[in-house]
């Protein structure tokens, strides 16, 4: 007589590559933060514009 057998599927390889997928939160969250960040680099860049300047004068 035959068995049937039980067969065990695991991840493909094409599914380990895939890049983990963000739901809307996350995504939301994440431009917030890059957003955050580049207000304050633009600031920074303000700042060290003045300074320059400043020196410059001198």
């Amino acid at each position: 007589m035959s068995k049937p057998a039980q067969v065990v599927i695991g991840e493909t390889a094409n599914e380990k590559l895939k890049e983990p997928q963000f739901d809307g939160d996350q995504l939301y969250l994440k431009k917030k933060k890059e957003d955050e960040i580049r207000i304050k680099l633009d600031e920074f860049a303000k700042e060290l514009s003045q300074v320059k300047k400043q020196r410059d004068e001198y």
